[in-house]
């Protein structure tokens, strides 16, 4: 068990990401041979590509949050010491970090409201509910990833200044 936490800890959004975007693709493949093999195509697979699309791009965003790979403007401050550079890095993460607090703060009263008038997709009946979910939970996560990464900075495994590339 302790082992499966620790691989998860390491590779959930890779994992979560491979399986969306391979299931995008068969969905997309199959909707491709249906539609030329018999003339129409799949009802589902189009809404199906769209939902997995959107969860993908929100757990992709923690992935890179996680790697601390996203993009920052980080040319003005190249010059400064690193203690400083880690100090505006740590004021931009905690700006980002009041962003995503207010990001799932919203998408929770979304979905709350939504429980009490809720709607359905147009070809699965999915209830959106479901959808609008991969918002404050990859919110949550990318908080989460953030935060982690401080912690493995300030305990001495990873310094936060180490991803950074020049363009």
């Amino acid at each position: 068990m302790k082992n499966l936490l620790a691989w998860l800890d390491v590779h959930f959004e890779d994992a979560l990401c491979g399986v969306l975007l391979v299931g995008i693709m068969i969905m997309l493949m199959a909707q491709v041979v249906v539609r030329f093999a018999f003339g129409h195509g799949l009802t589902f697979s189009e809404e199906l590509c769209r939902f997995s699309f959107l969860y993908l791009v929100y757990f992709a965003a923690s992935l890179v949050a996680c790697k601390g790979a996203h993009i920052r403007v980080t040319a003005h401050t190249q010059k400064l010491p690193a203690p400083v550079r880690v100090g505006l890095l740590m004021l931009a993460d905690l700006l980002w970090l009041g962003f995503n607090a207010t990001v799932i703060y919203q998408g929770a009263l979304l979905i709350d409201s939504m429980s009490t008038r809720p709607m359905v997709s147009g070809s699965m009946l999915l209830d959106l509910r479901y959808v609008y979910f991969a918002v404050p939970a990859a919110f949550t996560l990318q908080s989460f990833r953030i935060l982690q990464r401080w912690y493995r900075h300030f305990r001495g495994g990873v310094s936060v200044l180490g991803q950074q590339e020049e363009v």
